[in-house]
């Protein structure tokens, strides 16, 4: 890089009598003034601010102000020096670099490059921008200044446009976005953003490691060989000053040179990393705080609906009771009906089953009476002749049909449910068993018996207590036996009673709470005693 000379400002015209004395003199109290405050700058520390001589360096490190030596405030970073690119003339490699998120700038480029057919170009800068774009930080140009340069280079509207309407106008377009973007060498997209930022005057990030002056040790010890050697020809300059005083305090002051850099350097680390820590902190104290936040969104509103809760309760219980009563009504009906049905297949059952069992008691009683009885096997030989000889045979001669003739015959008129049962007699007899064994079924099946309702009153008479009854005095067998005899019983006659379960609330962590829940859970398990006492009363009452 080569410095632009500058142009000096016209001197101005010699001032003459009273007039141009005083002018003279205002101009010399200005140059002195500014002389002076030039010094303090320069003895002042940087980034430092001097009151009454007490220093306030919360301007100065990494989170604070900067104050160049142009006067210019910037913001305070570790390892970073600030100075105009155009007086410094920077090298490369003393820029300082940051690592950039490029992704609005990825979404633009992939566009572009499936425009213009170069695929392999966004698959390179992909790849080298996928764990951030390593770039000097102030190697750039802006929007307004890309923009102005489209515009000199004959590009349309439109492309200015999508560049405009996609990117903000602060944002900052390094050289290899450039490069990239426009198919240009990357050297000379640095060369000109450089040159853009030496026009502008731009005060700039320099890495301190690379342009601080190195070798301070050096630098003491030759002070102190150049001032040993012409010291020495200076009278009471002796031996003692030049090697021990002057040698003690050099070396006195090269390490405390270096400690403090070392300490210096230590602390504003730790400051930084403490105050990353508190921001840290301090975000996600505000998160929780919004979450928190969040849980109370809604007060208004809770409070608007505690307020009509009782109109919404009232109005809301009495349809619930309307609903259980409807479902009672419902499921009363279903399980009588289904009842009913079942009855009704029973006796279908029967019907069918009869007509079976007496064609099978027939042929039973046939095979029974023909090895005792001789007329029954003569007429049956005599039956087998005929038909060898070719005569007809009526059903009369044959024994079989009639047999079964005189059955069926004999089951006319006669009452199968009073008549004699015998699983061995004739066939009337047969039949009668055989229905009088289904009637029982039917009675056990469908039927309170006798032996229950007996039962029932027994374990009604052990918990008699006065004109009303208190099961808890029944022993826990007894117990379980009427809740058995309850349900089987009302399964019978096709009775349903409604299963309304009312399970106790769990507790939780709130000590007051859970004493509140013990009441209500309290109050659930007396209600559903009632309920059951109340049940119980009116099934041993039936009987």
């Amino acid at each position: 890089h080569t410095q632009a000379p500058r142009s000096s400002p016209p001197p101005f015209p010699a001032p003459s009598g009273a007039s141009g004395a005083m002018m003279l003199a205002v101009h010399a109290r200005r140059a002195a003034l500014r002389a002076a405050a030039a010094q303090r700058a320069v003895a002042a520390p940087s980034g430092r601010r001097g009151f009454w001589n007490v220093s306030l360096p919360v301007l100065g490190g990494p989170g604070g102000a900067h104050v160049t030596k142009y006067h210019v405030v910037k913001p305070g970073k570790d390892g970073v020096e600030w100075d105009d690119f155009l007086i410094a003339l920077p090298e490369r490699e003393h820029l300082a670099s940051f690592s950039k998120e490029v992704p609005l700038f990825i979404r633009y480029l992939k566009v572009v490059t499936d425009q213009e057919s170069r695929p392999e170009a966004f698959t390179a800068f992909l790849e080298r921008a996928k764990s951030g774009l390593v770039v000097e930080s102030d190697v750039y140009v802006t929007t307004e200044e890309l923009l102005a340069l489209m515009w000199k280079n004959g590009y349309s509207e439109s492309e200015r446009n999508a560049v405009q309407f996609t990117f903000p106008s602060d944002y900052k377009f390094h050289y290899p976005e450039l490069s990239v973007l426009f198919d240009i060498a990357e050297e000379d997209t640095y060369k000109f953003c450089m040159r853009t930022r030496m026009e502008a005057s731009h005060i700039g990030e320099l890495s301190w490691d690379q342009v601080k002056r190195k070798g301070f040790i050096r630098d003491h010890w030759l002070t102190f060989g150049v001032g040993l050697v012409i010291f020495k020809y200076f009278p009471f300059f002796n031996y003692y000053f030049g090697v021990k005083v002057f040698g003690t305090s050099m070396w006195c002051y090269t390490m405390w040179t270096g400690l403090n850099r070392f300490i210096a350097k230590t602390c504003r680390r730790n400051e930084y990393m403490a105050a990353q820590k508190t921001a840290q902190d301090v975000m996600e104290g505000e998160d929780a705080i919004v979450n928190s936040m969040r849980r109370f969104a809604n007060d208004a509103k809770c409070v608007e609906d505690l307020k009509a809760f009782k109109g919404d309760t009232e109005s809301k219980i009495a349809s619930y009771r309307s609903a259980i009563a409807l479902k009672m009504k419902e499921d009363l009906s279903e399980r009588a009906l289904k009842q009913l049905q079942a009855i009704a297949a029973f006796e279908a059952g029967m019907g069918a089953a009869m007509q079976e069992l007496v064609v099978r008691e027939a042929a039973a009683s046939f095979k029974d009476k023909f090895p005792t009885d001789k007329a029954l096997q003569d007429k049956a030989f005599s039956s087998a002749v005929k038909s060898l000889s070719g005569a007809q045979v009526t059903a009369s001669d044959c024994p079989v049909a009639s047999h079964f003739e005189a059955a069926f015959k004999s089951l006319q008129g006669v009452d199968l449910a009073t008549a004699k049962a015998d699983a061995k007699g004739s066939l009337a007899e047969r039949v009668a068993f055989a229905q009088q064994a289904k009637d029982a079924e039917f009675r056990q099946t469908f039927m309170v018996t006798s032996a229950e309702a007996a039962e029932v009153k027994s374990l009604a008479s052990k918990a008699k207590a006065g004109d009303a009854y208190d099961f808890s005095k029944l022993a826990p067998e007894a117990a379980e036996r009427l809740d058995a005899l309850y349900t089987s019983i009302n399964a019978k006659v096709g009775y349903a009673m409604p299963e309304l379960a009312m399970k106790p609330i769990p507790k939780s962590a709130d000590a007051a709470a859970n004493a509140y829940i013990e009441q209500v859970n309290a109050k659930l398990a007396a209600a559903e005693q009632q309920l059951k006492q109340a049940r119980l009363t009116a099934f041993v009452s039936a009987f």
